[in-house]
This record gives structure tokens, sequence and C-alpha cells, in this order.
């Protein structure tokens, strides 16, 4: 898959929220929420279900208009007529836009059109998105018969279909399996080169792989903002627990071997359907191995679960979260 090529990214391709607050009616949901992003960074948005995170995400898309305090798109004020703000945003919600009686290529289209790119300009915007996403092969398809994890890539490719600084995107991982998840990430990663990016996600290990910088949200307000530091990722104790079905473990074993990031691989039977769980000792738990594992398991029978287990970073989020 290759890199979407991005135009001048200055210091001002960024998202300012200064003080911002939402009221749904009486109730209030966002309490003077205050956060930057810069261009290049993966900011995940973490907390439970009902913290805020898509009314923050929809705030900055310009969905919902804020009750007071100010929200900036590069430079751009977002609100009523914030036009010129909305049009430098790229969005994918939880449920992706998509009509299921188009085909790709008549969807991208439409969506060129709606965000007003110029009518020269449309098919190689269309083409771009095909390249970055893998969608030549079903760009005649309709969307409606499309698996879950092409319809996720359609949903990509319209959030950066005009090309823009700014990317958002609401727990965009959820329902995928396993293989369909890293494929998911490496498109993110890719589109997300060069763009101010908010992630959000109610699942630790999903903030852990793609972000740079982690928010952590409850109850509508900011309770920690703080860098994801890449050595928190590497543990001794820290293993990756894959469990398989159909296969034969000790090929899984062997291959996975060739990888020289993993030191060792435990092979345990599950009493349920013929199941085998293998554990992965890593000398470096970085995102690459857990993938390349996942990617190679894939190749020699079914794929039921993948985890980090004894991750450091997943205690130490859970206590921020448990702190506040």
């Amino acid at each position: 898959m290759s890199d979407m090529k991005l135009g001048d990214t200055s210091d001002v391709s960024s998202v300012f929220l200064e003080r911002a607050c939402k009221f749904f009616g009486p109730h209030q949901i966002l309490f003077d929420l205050t956060l930057s992003v810069r261009p290049g960074e993966i900011v995940g948005l973490l907390g439970p279900n009902g913290s805020g995170k898509t009314t923050a995400l929809r705030c900055i898309a310009g969905y919902y208009a804020i009750d007071s305090g100010t929200v900036n798109v590069c430079g751009e004020a977002v609100g009523p007529q914030g036009l010129a703000a909305r049009r430098l945003i790229g969005y994918l919600p939880e449920k992706a836009p998509l009509y299921d009686s188009l085909s790709v290529d008549q969807y991208l289209d439409f969506v060129a059109q709606a965000k007003a790119i110029p009518r020269s300009a449309r098919k190689p915007a269309i083409d771009r998105a095909m390249r970055a996403f893998d969608l030549k092969n079903v760009r005649s398809k309709a969307i409606g018969r499309l698996s879950k994890g092409f319809r996720q890539r359609v949903g990509l490719a319209q959030a950066v279909l005009n090309d823009p600084p700014v990317l958002l995107l609401d727990e965009s991982t959820n329902g995928l399996d396993p293989l369909q998840i890293v494929e998911a990430r490496e498109m993110i990663r890719s589109s997300a080169s060069g763009r101010a990016v908010i992630f959000s996600s109610h699942l630790m290990q999903e903030i852990e792989s793609l972000c740079t910088r982690v928010v952590m949200l409850r109850q509508g307000r900011l309770v920690s903002d703080s860098p994801l530091s890449h050595g928190l990722m590497q543990s001794k104790d820290e293993y990756i627990l894959i469990t398989m079905a159909n296969c034969d473990p000790e090929l899984i074993r062997n291959a996975l071997l060739t990888d020289t990031n993993i030191v060792s691989v435990d092979v345990h039977t599950v009493n349920v359907g013929g199941q085998w769980q293998l554990r992965c000792h890593c000398s470096d738990n970085n995102n690459e191995t857990f993938d390349n594992i996942v990617r190679t398991a894939i190749t020699f029978g079914q794929l039921v679960d993948v985890r980090r287990t004894g991750a450091q970073v997943e205690a130490a989020l859970l206590d921020i979260m448990r702190a506040h």
C-alpha cells in the first residue's frame, strides 16, 4: 500500500480547542476541553463509553456547535459559518457514511463532488485513494457487497479524498477481525503521515498500537494529556498470545521463530474445539512485531484471537483512569 502524498503542512495545520463546552439541553457533555494537535501527531482520545469522545470529535468536525469556548482547525474557526474549516478535515465516524447501492467508484465520485473537489482534480484524487487503500480490484463493486474490512477501507478513502491536513477517526477498528485490524492500523499510519490525527477508542491496545500521545477523557473532562512512551511498551514480562484453530502449531512456531525479535514461542493446547495457544516472548514488543505475528499466523490456520499480555502501558493507562 502506497502512502498518500500531502501538500504543504506547516505548523498552522493543527487542531486547537480552548475551553470548549457542549450541552445537550440541561446536560453538559464537555467541560472546558482544551487540546491542541500538531501535524504528524496521532493523538489517541481514550475513555470509557460516555466519556465524551464522539462528542468532542463531532465538535471539531463541525457536526455539533460548541456552546462556549473556541475550536480552530488550521487557523480557521469551526462553527455555523465554518465551511472553510470543515473542508480541511477528513472524518470517519464510528458508522462509516456509505451508500450500499453505489459502487466504490460512484461513491467516491459523489464524495469528491460533495467536498467541492474541482472536476479536473476528481479522477486523480479518486485514483490516489484507490491506490492508497488497495481498492482498485473492487472499484466497480457495490459497497453493500463488500466485506467489513473493505467497507472500512472505503470509509478511510473518503476521509482523505480531498487530502485534508486534519484526520478524525472515531472507533475506526471496532468490529474488525484480527487481520482486518492489522490492515486498518497500517492504513491509518500511512494516511496519517504529515497530518494532525485524532483517533478515538475505548480500547487501550488500539491506542498503544497507533498513537504517539494519549488524551484521556472522563465524564466530559480532560484528565490526562501525555506522550505515549515507546519504552512503556517494552517489558520482559510482556508477551504476545495468539489463539489458533485448524492448524499445525509447530509449523506456526517455526515460522514465527524466523523473526529475530521473537526469542521463544511456547505452545499449549486449549480444550475447546482443538484450538492452540502460542505464547510469543519478544526482545522488542513493538507494533511491527505484533503485526508480523498476526500476518504469519494467518497464513497457517484460523486466527481466533491475538493480544498483548502483561503490557506495562495498559497498566499505566488504567492507573490514570482509576485516579480520576
